[in-house]
């Protein structure tokens, strides 16, 4: 597996702005840009998050929703273009709650991601 030098984390508390500047880093690179939403939409508060998230980004995104398949994701994405992952503390609510083999998905996301040859920003939560 090799090192992927364009590969940023971005950490930041609950609506600190950390989705708008992860936003920031992937469009100072030429597109078309792909975002993966990792957000399930179980609640009015949360959908409302999300439509101001997409007003924002606009119509040059290309939008997958990947609740769980995050892997999948990636690895659907054009791996020459850039990538914006929001959150991976979403997606391991998600996969924690759904029983997931969490060793099974460290290795298959850190592969996944070392495979990608254009930028990639990930959102987190602070811990």
């Amino acid at each position: 597996m090799r090192e992927n030098p364009h590969l940023t984390l971005v950490l930041g508390g609950a609506r600190s702005g950390k989705s708008a500047y992860a936003e920031s880093l992937v469009i100072a690179r030429p597109g078309p840009w792909t975002y993966i939403a990792t957000a399930e939409i179980l609640d009015e508060e949360m959908r409302a998050r999300v439509d101001a998230h997409r007003l924002r980004r606009g119509e040059n995104w290309r939008t997958v929703e990947a609740a769980q398949a995050l892997v999948e994701a990636i690895a659907g994405a054009p791996a020459d273009r850039p990538l914006l992952i929001d959150c991976l503390t979403l997606w391991l609510s998600n996969r924690l709650l759904g029983g997931a083999d969490l060793s099974l998905d460290r290795a298959a996301l850190v592969h996944a991601l070392a495979s990608r040859s254009a930028p990639t920003v990930a959102v987190s939560s602070e811990v």
